[in-house]
């Protein structure tokens, strides 16, 4: 059972009858990937349920970008009709994409009444994947940035049992964003799920302000993780079956459930392996090295014309690889399996 399958069958059952759990923390986190925007109102604009923006999104039939894009709309399609979800109220929906960043976040009030914070994943915009590469040695970015305003503005004092999360690069920023939260904020947090996101640089891991909300912070990766294994984060994350193969295990409409959990599964030795090669290579790396990397990785892809992961082609890599000449062997053999693993299907 998939988290599809889920809804369809407990789309009945209400939040009294059957209280959040660990799914509907996943599900909440990918609405984000759907484009809201003129549909789920802005800052200030009020709010519209979950059955009014579905509606919407149908009737104008807008034009989605993103890996996992198809299957959230399928999702979204089958929540409006359900008495679980179909009230639950979109507000403050927010998208930025520039030369900078690619952000996303909106807020949703549920029929239990509290208050879920989803902040959007990478879609396949080259420009959203170059600033997660960033991330190996800039923070804040310029998301994480935005994730923090957006957290402090969106909470009200009313506001009491609040929950922040995100898929991939959105569950970096709800970690962020909860870290350079006001106080106030962070004690109605009860909890921070990053759904196989990026971690954070070493520095940023040993700080106060992530000390501060560590013990509020849940990690879930599947098996053959790839993209939650990148940078430093908490050891103690829960791994949970997939059907994806590769990179598709981080699809999280491939993970597996039953009745109120994500069905619990071990580390495969590849995702462990890719961990510690690119903790060890991120280490012997100075700062001017990491930075020096990506800029060339990526703007190969600008001279190029390459503006989204779908135009890439095995090709492409090989070509990526060969800018690399001036690297040891170690660091180019990583970077071909990292970059063949993530863009090829």
């Amino acid at each position: 059972m998939n988290i599809i399958d889920y809804i369809k069958k407990n789309r009945n059952k209400t939040f009294r009858e059957y209280p959040f759990n660990e799914i509907d923390n996943l599900i909440f986190s990918l609405l984000t990937y759907i484009d809201f925007t003129n549909i789920v109102p802005a800052f200030k604009n009020g709010k519209i349920t979950l059955k009014e923006a579905a509606e919407k999104l149908h009737k104008e039939k807008k034009n989605y970008r993103g890996m996992f894009i198809g299957n959230t709309f399928k999702m979204i399609e089958i929540m409006k009709d359900s008495k679980r979800y179909k009230d639950t109220l979109l507000y403050n929906y927010m998208k930025v994409v520039n030369d900078d960043m690619q952000f996303g976040a909106m807020t949703m009030k549920l029929p239990d009444k509290s208050i879920y914070i989803s902040f959007a994943g990478t879609d396949t915009s080259i420009i959203g994947w170059e600033e997660d590469f960033k991330m190996t040695y800039l923070y804040p970015g310029a998301s994480q940035k935005y994730a923090s305003i957006y957290l402090n503005k969106t909470i009200g004092l009313l506001d009491k049992t609040i929950r922040i999360g995100g898929h991939s690069k959105g569950g970096n920023l709800a970690i962020c964003a909860a870290m350079n939260a006001h106080f106030w904020i962070r004690r109605k947090v009860l909890k921070i799920t990053n759904f196989d996101g990026p971690g954070f640089l070493k520095s940023e891991i040993e700080s106060k302000a992530y000390k501060k909300i560590e013990p509020k912070i849940k990690m879930v990766v599947p098996k053959e993780s790839i993209i939650g294994m990148l940078l430093y984060h908490t050891p103690d994350y829960i791994v949970v079956k997939s059907k994806g193969l590769s990179i598709l295990q981080h699809d999280a409409f491939n993970w597996q459930c039953k009745d109120t959990k994500l069905i619990r599964d071990t580390q495969s030795k590849r995702s462990k392996a890719l961990q510690q090669k690119l903790t060890k290579k991120l280490e012997e790396l100075s700062l001017k090295e990491r930075i020096n990397l990506v800029q060339n990785l990526f703007n190969i892809f600008k001279n190029n014309n390459i503006k989204d992961t779908k135009e890439i082609k095995i090709r492409e890599i090989f070509k990526l690889i060969k800018e690399f000449k001036k690297l040891d062997k170690e660091t180019q053999n990583l970077l071909t399996e990292l970059l063949i693993i993530i863009f090829i299907k």
